[in-house]
Formats: structure tokens, C-alpha cells, sequence
């Protein structure tokens, strides 16, 4: 079984496998499933899931990536994620859970994930009592958080110590919060591993060619994607990607054979949008604001509006 210090680069992310919300019948299926297999072939050894996505479709394909593929199963670390629209109750999650143990024919789960917003829901003495259950019987080996606010993610943290493996949460280019508001560092503090997803923002940074990373690109003979991977790998962050061609995935592999000077690292670091203010966020669905995990979706709206403005 595998932990932090083995883990590739980059892991694999499934939104848009089989689908988005719903399953898509067009979808090419074998193509995604084949794209899997060549990425967990090449070395990636994460894959995070959730069963939201496409109604359980995503969770099929992916179980069918993980056997075909050349690798046992406890060299791939599995994280599956469960979100309020999936479950109300400890009951409901266990059910999922159980549901996606016999789907990929296995016995535990690496870490069993939660939001804030369903732990709240849940109560966290109920999640912690579930979870060390789990623990014990060996059908988890930890816990996950997502999209949590910094003192939420301290108070899992002091429930779980060093059984809670990561916190996911968005960071890009452009997007930045978690990072503004402690909430990185805290876990970085505390052997928490930063999962991002969305660091390429679905290749929508790329498209707004930000003179850095254009200047950057052109200095390291890289795509401003392998730019912005190797640099949010560089911070101790662990970016999910997901491609459906075998020549992304060798983009995004090419990401880490090449190293970038510190004052350019510096310059990525320091960078933030020009006259650009991020939205209030609402952390638990109530309330004047915007849910953190959609941020990344709303930013180019957000800050061609307010450029209108200046």
C-alpha cells in the first residue's frame, strides 16, 4: 500500500468521465477507459472519484480503468469522495461506499473523502465514529476533506490527526483563496496533502495567455500548461488532471522534467489578477456569496464584468 512520499506527480481527476451531472449516451467510453489505463500504466498512481459524477458512471469507468490496467491494486491509492447531493445520512454514505467496494471488487478504499458542507450536515462526532469503524475493519485507511474553510479543517484535523490524509480544494493561476486564506498552509503545517483541482482551470487559463506565463512558455520551451503544473507541483500541491489522449498525458507527465528558476517561480507566486476582486464566498450554501468550488467556473464572467467597470 502505498502513502504521501509514493505518490506520482500529478493524480487523476474523473469529472467528465462518462458524462458531467448526467451520463452522456455519446460518450466514448473506451476512449476514456483506454486514456485511464495509459495514465495509471505511465506511473500515475492516484485517482479520486465521486459518485455525483454522471450518476455512478465515472465510478464504473474508472473500476474498469483500474483492472485493465498493469498495475496491483495497492500500488494505486483510491480516494472516493461522497457529497450532499450523494447522501444525507451515515447510512446513505455507508451504502455508497459499500456500493463502490464491490463495483471495483476490493475491500477498502484508501481515503473515504467528505465535504465540510456534509460533514456539518452529518455532525462530526457521527462522521468521526463512522470513520474509525471503517478504520478498524480495515475498509479505510483514512480520511479526506474537501472544500473546507480553515477553522472547519482544523477541527477535522483534530478529530482525525494523522488519519486525515489530504485536503481538496481549488488553486490556480487565477484563483488563489485557499491559499489567501491559510488554508494551505495550515494543511502543508500539519503533513495534510493539498490536493488541487481545477490547477489548469480546464485549460481556460491557457486561453487567456496571461503575458507571464506566455513569457515563461517561451523561456522553458513548454505549453503554459506543463508551466503551470510543474509550478503548483513545485509549492508541495498535488494537482488532479484528467485527459482523454494519450498525448496529453505525456504533456502532462513532460510537466516535471524540467526544472524552473527560483525568481520565476517567485514571479508565479507573487502574480495575481490585475484589478481583479474574488467574490465573498459562502462556505455552508446559505447566505449572500459564491461556493468556493465555483469560483474557477465563474472567474472569466467575473473579471471581464469587472474590467467593464474600471
Amino acid at each position: 500500500m502505498i502513502d504521501k512520499h509514493q505518490l506520482s506527480k500529478i493524480g487523476i481527476g474523473t469529472w467528465g468521465v462518462g458524462g458531467f451531472m448526467e451520463p452522456d449516451p455519446k460518450n466514448d467510453d473506451e476512449k476514456q477507459v483506454d486514456a485511464i489505463v495509459y495514465s495509471i500504466d505511465k506511473g500515475i498512481n492516484y485517482v479520486e472519484t465521486v459518485y455525483m459524477y454522471d450518476k455512478g458512471k465515472a465510478v464504473d469507468l474508472l473500476s474498469k480503468a483500474v483492472k485493465r490496467s498493469r498495475v496491483a491494486r495497492e500500488k494505486i491509492f483510491i480516494t472516493f469522495s461522497v457529497y450532499q447531493s450523494d447522501a444525507k445520512t451515515i447510512q446513505e454514505v455507508e451504502e455508497r461506499l459499500n456500493s463502490f467496494l464491490k463495483t471495483f471488487d476490493v475491500g477498502y478504499v484508501d481515503s473515504l473523502q467528505f465535504t465540510m458542507g456534509l460533514v456539518d450536515d452529518i455532525g462530526l462526532e457521527l462522521v468521526k465514529k463512522f470513520v474509525d469503524r471503517l478504520i478498524v475493519q480495515g475498509k479505510a485507511r483514512y480520511t479526506s476533506l474537501a472544500n473546507s474553510n480553515l477553522d472547519y479543517l482544523k477541527k477535522y484535523h483534530l478529530a482525525f490527526g494523522e488519519k486525515l490524509f489530504a485536503h481538496e480544494g481549488c488553486f490556480n493561476f487565477e484563483v488563489r483563496e485557499n491559499e489567501n486564506l491559510g488554508i494551505t498552509k495550515y494543511a502543508q503545517q500539519n503533513n495534510i496533502l493539498n490536493v488541487v483541482y481545477q490547477p489548469l482551470r480546464r485549460n481556460r487559463t491557457a486561453s487567456r495567455n496571461w503575458p507571464l506565463l506566455n513569457e515563461l512558455a517561451e523561456k522553458y520551451d513548454k505549453i503554459q500548461n506543463q508551466i503551470l503544473l510543474n509550478w503548483i507541483a513545485s509549492k508541495g500541491f498535488f494537482p488532479l488532471v484528467k485527459s482523454s489522449t494519450k498525448a496529453h498525458i505525456d504533456e502532462n507527465l513532460a510537466s516535471f522534467d524540467f526544472l524552473i528558476e527560483p525568481t520565476d517561480l517567485e514571479r508565479l507566486n507573487t502574480f495575481r489578477v490585475p484589478n481583479y476582486k474574488p467574490p465573498k464566498i459562502v462556505w455552508f450554501g446559505t447566505g449572500e456569496g459564491v461556493p468556493i468550488h465555483q469560483i474557477p467556473n465563474i472567474f472569466d464572467e467575473e473579471y471581464e464584468k469587472q474590467k467593464t467597470q474600471l
